[in-house]
């Protein structure tokens, strides 16, 4: 996305404008200079519209996760919907959450959680860098909903790292949350999947209540895949 901002932007030199700012600050850059992010989230809806059901489904995590039929409530900080094509395809009612108005009232619909919103919602995606400043505040409607999904649950974390910071200061919500509640009978409430994670990575998330799972990285998307079926096995 932000290749594509800098190309539309015109610039002669992208590798120059990443020196100088990060992707946020280049995404707000653009929103600026063209008033808007229309030309950048139409592109970006248009590159995902080309995946098939056929392709989604064949997706080994995608296609793992929609068997987990204890699981009712999925958090994603992607725009896509992949996500809810592949339940729905799976014959699991699914509603994508983006907002409270959108929250799910059919308990019996698996809730997929658009925590940066998602195409149907231009107006709430969060793409540039005030707009992850705000969602960092944590203090709307969705946030108080991620708050409540926690409690008397255990969280599994999928492709996410210390690196978004977003993420990282949810981790952080997470372990203040869990601080002051009775232990599980594991001991963890909440478990994160790295390829094949160093000390340093073990460390500060254990330091957060957040267990490391470890997978190979031979073929990652395999190996998680397979951690999720022995969780349902």
């Amino acid at each position: 996305m932000v290749d594509q901002a800098i190309k539309l932007l015109g610039s002669n030199d992208p590798e120059l404008l990443r020196l100088r700012g990060s992707d946020l600050q280049i995404l707000e850059y653009f929103k600026i200079k063209v008033g808007d992010l229309a030309p950048l989230t139409h592109w970006l809806s248009r590159e995902f519209s080309m995946a098939t059901d056929s392709d989604i489904l064949g997706s080994p995590i995608l296609s793992e996760l929609v068997e987990l039929d204890r699981c009712s409530i999925f958090y994603t900080t992607n725009y896509d919907d992949f996500l809810e094509r592949a339940l729905r395809k799976s014959g699991r009612p699914t509603q994508a959450i983006t907002a409270e108005r959108s929250i799910a009232h059919n308990r019996s619909d698996v809730e997929v959680v658009k925590f940066h919103g998602d195409f149907n919602s231009p107006m709430e995606m969060v793409v540039t860098e005030s707009q992850y400043m705000d969602r960092m505040r944590l203090e709307n409607a969705m946030d108080f909903k991620l708050r409540g999904d926690i409690l008397g649950r255990a969280a599994l974390f999928i492709g996410y790292s210390f690196r978004d910071p977003n993420v990282n200061y949810i981790f952080h919500l997470i372990n203040r949350l869990f601080a002051n509640l009775p232990d599980s009978f594991t001991g963890r409430r909440a478990y994160i999947v790295l390829t094949d994670p160093s000390d340093f990575e073990r460390r500060l998330f254990q330091q957060r209540n957040i267990e490391v799972i470890s997978v190979g990285s031979n073929d990652r998307p395999r190996e998680i895949a397979n951690l999720i079926r022995e969780m349902r096995s």
